[in-house]
C-alpha cells in the first residue's frame, strides 16, 4: 500500500507513523532544493540531509536503518524546486512493502 504524507508550505517538523515505527521529519529549503531530515522520537539523527529527488527510492541506501521506500513526486515539468512548491508541486509518499 502507498500513503501520502501530508506536506504543509514551508520549512516544517512532524512526528510520523512509518510502518510500525514512530519518526519525526523535517523538511528544510536550502540551496534552492528541498531536503528531508529524518529523527527517532528523541530527536537523535538517523538519516540526514536526504534530497527530495523525484522517482527513485529516497530509502534505497538506507534499509539498515528504516525497512520502506519514501518517493517524491514532483508534477513541475522540469521538476525544478521551490520554496513554496512543498505539499502543493512536490508531494512525499510512504510504502512499507
Amino acid at each position: 500500500m502507498i500513503y501520502e504524507i501530508p506536506l504543509n508550505y514551508g520549512n516544517q517538523k512532524f512526528n510520523i507513523k512509518l510502518g510500525a515505527t514512530q519518526y519525526k521529519l523535517q523538511l528544510i529549503y536550502r540551496a534552492s532544493r528541498w531536503y528531508l531530515d529524518i529523527f527517532d522520537t528523541a530527536e537523535n539523527p538517523l538519516i540526514a540531509g536526504l534530497p527530495m529527488v523525484a522517482g527513485d527510492n529516497l530509502l534505497a541506501q538506507h534499509q539498515h536503518v528504516i525497512k520502506g521506500s519514501l518517493y517524491v513526486l514532483n508534477i513541475d515539468e522540469d521538476e525544478s524546486q521551490s520554496f513554496s512548491d512543498l505539499g502543493e508541486n512536490i508531494k512525499l509518499y510512504w510504502s512499507d512493502s
